[in-house]
């Protein structure tokens, strides 16, 4: 264990004992989160319909880390916030690994509900990979589909039942064509740049831990917007957690943090990603899709990958600038629109949408002890 979690499990160790005075709220909800600090995409949707009900007692504590000196000792308070909301709340819905969780247990009557942030899971993580705690204590996490069953059970150290397959809230939106329409009027309105281009959209995963810092992939953007020529626009969606892109004055892309990728998708109609799973909700638009892998040896080790990437990928894999222009000069065959259709139903047991009113019906049976 990193020295970082052994001091930080000191301090929290002489408050654990004073959060078992306060009792457990049994008509609360808790909304915990160590990636935004504010409510968004599925916590959003969740909160604002358990709201219009009115029949829980709503808390949150939001918090965003940030891997700096005062950025720790404000994650080492809200920490300790943590320890003493967990114990008074009957649910607590997180979004993250969650290192007060997992490190000091909860009481019986309190319930952890793990809403993960992401459709799926390419990448192996959670338990699956080295860390400087184990994930354990919590009780449900929720699913996209059947595939993921065990591979979250391990990851997040519950039992496979406990895996609720209920489809992911966020995605909703993707479903609806009217959605799709007026995001895609809007962002053209937006950027006017991107009217009668091809888009092409990448949107890389990060590199490194949040313990010792984030990367961005290493990629030659100027050669590949010169070989593509004018008739196409290069978007690049930085992932959340990098700071300070070094592609962010970029005269080359449209370098855009401020638009989810749900809304990005409307306009794409290339998408260019590697392991994330941001590859799982591109399904839905049925476009073609194209992996950028220069570190796939390294990274078929370390951490790992939940499927077999070579057969399994529904594109073209590059490895190189040269290959992922020829990629997305003709990103599209017979192949690889079978294997988008595979992938499609084997990571999506929904694909109507709806899934926020299936994980709202799963809290109302975690809060009445009906699961």
């Amino acid at each position: 264990m990193k020295v970082k979690s052994i001091i930080l499990t000191i301090i929290l160790s002489l408050f654990y004992p004073f959060t078992f005075l306060s009792r457990v709220h049994k008509n609360r909800i808790t909304f915990i989160s160590l990636e935004h600090d504010n409510l968004s995409k599925d916590f959003k949707l969740l909160y604002t319909q358990l709201a219009m009900e009115r029949k829980y007692e709503l808390k949150t504590l939001l918090f965003k880390f940030e891997p700096t000196l005062f950025g720790n000792i404000k994650y080492g308070i809200a920490c300790i916030r943590q320890l003493f909301i967990i114990e008074n709340s009957k649910l607590v819905i997180i979004d993250y690994n969650n290192f007060v969780i997992s490190r000091f247990p909860h009481r019986k009557q309190v319930k952890i509900l793990e809403i993960w942030h992401a459709t799926g899971a390419l990448k192996q993580f959670g338990n699956y990979v080295k860390r400087d705690y184990e994930i354990k204590n919590y009780d449900y996490v929720i699913a996209n589909s059947e595939f993921f069953r065990d591979i979250y059970a391990k990851a997040f150290n519950v039992p496979s039942n406990n895996v609720l397959v209920t489809g992911i809230p966020n995605n909703d939106k993707i479903f609806y064509p009217a959605f799709i329409e007026l995001t895609r009027q809007r962002l053209l309105e937006k950027f006017p740049l991107l009217n009668g281009k091809k888009i092409v959209t990448y949107a890389p995963t990060f590199r490194g831990r949040i313990s010792t810092s984030f990367k961005e992939v290493k990629i030659d953007l100027k050669t590949i917007h010169e070989a593509l020529g004018q008739d196409y626009m290069l978007i690049y969606k930085v992932h959340p957690l990098i700071p300070n892109s070094k592609y962010e004055n970029n005269p080359n892309i449209i370098f855009i943090e401020d638009e989810l990728m749900s809304s990005l998708f409307c306009i794409t109609d290339i998408f260019i990603t590697d392991y994330s799973a941001i590859a799982i909700d591109w399904m839905v638009f049925n476009k073609p899709i194209i992996a950028y892998v220069p570190d796939f040896a390294k990274y078929v080790k370390k951490p790992g990958l939940t499927i077999d990437y070579m057969k399994e990928f529904p594109g073209p894999i590059c490895k190189t600038s040269e290959e992922l222009i020829a990629a997305i000069k003709t990103p599209d065959n017979a192949l690889f629109q079978e294997k988008r259709c595979t992938f499609y139903k084997k990571t999506y047991q929904y694909r109507y949408g709806n899934s926020t009113q299936r994980v709202v019906s799963a809290i109302h049976d975690i809060m009445n002890s009906r699961i």
